[in-house]
């Protein structure tokens, strides 16, 4: 899909706007980009029992295959769905369903049933074939083209799924956070799910780890960085202890390009639409979204079993308030204020890459930041008084696009307005994917001259150095001869290859730094 239709369908989705970011778009000429095997179906409808869902994420075809959110419709069947790695299980009332991202094999109890095509995970959310949701669930499922609409009939209605599941004498207790008391002794989590609750008492040895499955994030955290609306999974020791809390949620950045009282326009295109329990603040404070402006930044974080959006945090960037001079900080202190609030560090980064904090304000506080929703409450020392400082060093296994920081400054039970940095920073460790190339490994083609491309991405949006992506070509580096950009990198040879064996490896750097290669082969047969 161009930026143009995504572009034409926001304002087809809006139709209100009273106000649109302009935009001039030149034409260039150049060589086009591949086609996509994959693309979103946004006008596509799911109801499941009469009951429409919501599309986000929509179905999409995939190899013209039209592909369903299945634990979207599993969960809205009271479906009791738990991951283990690539394996997703649902525990239906009669029937257990077992499928494997990437594999077409799946369970239906003891039965083998072979899909259309493969379990995938698109955007955090898992797609399957539309067919298999209905030979699975014995289900009625059809969809009309004319109307775009799935529709899914199903004779589990009505039965509600238990929090808690038993496996290898463990308990286990999976739904979305609904409380997180932090002034508790110990600390604990409220999960629900259907109508039934439970407090669980978090042991200060649990091991806690947070997933972003959009950005693959998967890192230790704390109760700090849980947020009521995620999805959490709970496992406890035999001795009822809780062993490891894993919490997921999807979150998604951007700016705003355009705005009406219910729904926000991303410059990506993506449409945002709160749902009724969706929490919207603008610079740390409640607001709706008819507040938002354009140029904004958004950070929307979702439950990615339910779809949910739970929190739209929206930042426009504000000069820190001056500190009064005179101010003191005994018992008539002035207001406490952060004056200055900075972060010094490269636009895109990867483990191992450090970055520095300085706020300064109110002296003898305690400072802190955040960076984003995806980490909470990082401690800062103050020296000299009024400024504080930290250096934080980027672990392995987090991800995050274009971001902001948000800083913190409290003294005597009284806190200062948040401040945000006006500079972002993003986090990737997770490699480029080189997704399609041609003439196909193996193909043998009747052609001296093919096309020669490869398509590019960056699964967490810190997005492709175009100038560094290089191709080579039976052993020659014929980079200075192909057109690239940062999504593909086609080569058209002015000299004929000799019929045989054709070489290629195509080397892909993101804005990061992560590295990722791609080597195949073809053969030239024209006699």
């Amino acid at each position: 899909m161009t930026k143009g239709s995504r572009w034409m369908g926001a304002f087809l989705v809006l139709g209100t706007l009273a106000c649109l970011a302009p935009a001039s778009v030149r034409a260039i000429p150049a060589a086009a980009a591949p086609k996509k095997t994959e693309s979103p179906a946004h006008s596509i409808a799911i109801t499941v029992n009469g009951e429409e869902l919501a599309r986000d994420p929509a179905p999409r075809y995939v190899r013209f295959r039209l592909m369903v959110p299945v634990v979207r419709i599993y969960n809205a069947l009271g479906i009791a769905v738990s991951r283990d790695g690539d394996s997703i299980v649902a525990a239906a009332p009669s029937k257990t369903i077992t499928l494997h991202i990437g594999s077409r094999r799946a369970t239906v109890d003891n039965r083998t049933v072979m899909m259309e095509g493969p379990a995938l995970e698109i955007d955090g959310a898992t797609f399957v074939p539309l067919r298999f949701v209905g030979e699975s669930l014995g289900a009625q499922v059809n969809f009309n083209k004319d109307t775009a609409r799935v529709d899914i009939i199903s004779s589990l209605v009505g039965r509600t799924p238990s929090l808690s599941q038993n496996s290898g004498g463990s308990d286990q207790v999976f739904g979305t956070v609904s409380a997180v008391d932090l002034n508790s002794a110990p600390e604990s989590i409220t999960v629900a799910r259907s109508g039934s609750a439970r407090t669980v008492s978090i042991n200060s040895d649990a091991k806690i780890v947070v997933q972003d499955v959009i950005t693959k994030t998967n890192a230790l955290g704390t109760l700090n960085d849980i947020h009521v609306g995620d999805a959490v999974s709970v496992y406890f020791a035999k001795d009822g202890r809780v062993d490891q809390l894993i919490d997921r949620f999807a979150s998604r950045t951007g700016t705003v390009a355009a705005v009406s009282p219910s729904a926000v326009v991303l410059q990506n295109g993506f449409v945002v639409t709160p749902d009724r329990s969706t929490e919207v603040t603008l610079n740390g404070a409640s607001a709706a979204v008819g507040d938002l402006k354009v140029g904004d930044s958004l950070v929307i974080r979702s439950n990615p079993d339910t779809g949910e959006k739970r929190q739209i945090i929206a930042s426009r960037a504000i000069v820190p308030t001056a500190q009064p001079s005179g101010a003191t900080t005994g018992a008539s202190a002035a207001p406490i204020v952060i004056t200055a609030f900075v972060v010094a560090a490269k636009a895109a980064m990867h483990a191992g890459d450090t970055f520095d904090v300085t706020l300064k304000g109110t002296p003898g506080g305690r400072a802190s930041f955040d960076i984003g929703t995806y980490i909470s409450a990082i401690p800062m020392h103050e020296d000299p008084p009024g400024t504080y400082t930290a250096r934080y060093t980027v672990p392995a296994g987090i991800n995050f696009g274009g971001t902001p920081l948000y800083g913190h400054l409290g003294l005597n039970g009284t806190d200062a307005p948040r401040a945000q940095s006006a500079a972002f920073i993003a986090v990737s460790n997770t490699l480029p994917s080189i997704t399609d190339v041609a003439p196909p490994n193996g193909q043998t083609v009747n052609n001296s001259k093919p096309s020669i491309y490869a398509t590019f991405g960056s699964p967490t949006d810190v997005g492709i150095n175009a100038s560094a992506v290089t191709i080579n070509v039976n052993g020659l580096d014929v980079t200075a001869s192909a057109t690239r950009t940062a999504t593909f990198i086609t080569y058209s040879p002015s000299v004929a290859f000799a019929d045989g064996v054709v070489n290629v490896r195509v080397t892909v750097f993101d804005n990061a730094g992560n590295k990722q290669d791609r080597t195949w082969s073809f053969t030239v047969r024209t006699r």
